[in-house]
């Protein structure tokens, strides 16, 4: 088998297509904050995990919480599983200002928004999962559907 260099000084080198020498795109780092950590940020966090998986959009999803503490409901807790749900797959973290540095795109949610360092944070509005499951799932897959479409827009 000739060399790279032998076919090309025989001109027989075939180009490679631009694709071939693509880097993999760098995962978007997104964090969501929520005031205790446990419900929407971590909701949102694992619904973009699997969502990003099926479409192949490489991100990174973390979740903090100003005041951690799990708020989720035994009744929040049954339902989140038949729809393949684990808000507690990651443990539970107090938000800092570096963390919301360290990310490429941070959303906040309810009075988290208010905190420091989240003054640039988008805010999503998301009905209470523990009262509200039906809503508050809809707005947060229309959320998540939005962001994944911005982020299948950018290129690496």
């Amino acid at each position: 088998m000739l060399s790279r260099r032998a076919l090309a000084l025989y001109g027989l080198m075939v180009p490679l297509s631009a694709s071939a020498w693509a880097k993999p795109c760098v995962a978007t780092r997104v964090l969501f904050v929520c005031p205790a950590g446990s419900v929407k940020s971590a909701i949102a966090r694992e619904e973009l995990k699997q969502r990003a998986k099926l479409r192949n959009i490489p991100v990174k999803a973390e979740s903090r919480g100003i005041h951690p503490e799990n708020h989720i409901s035994s009744l929040l807790a049954e339902r989140l599983k038949r729809d393949g749900i684990n808000p507690l797959a990651d443990p539970l973290q107090r938000f800092t200002p570096a963390d919301a540095q360290q990310a490429d795109i941070v959303i906040a949610f309810d009075d988290a928004a208010g905190a420091p360092g989240l003054e640039k944070a988008r805010r999503w509005r998301v009905a209470a999962w523990n009262s509200q499951y039906d809503d508050a799932k809809s707005d947060t897959l229309e959320n998540v559907d939005r962001l994944l479409h911005e982020l299948s827009q950018r290129t690496c």
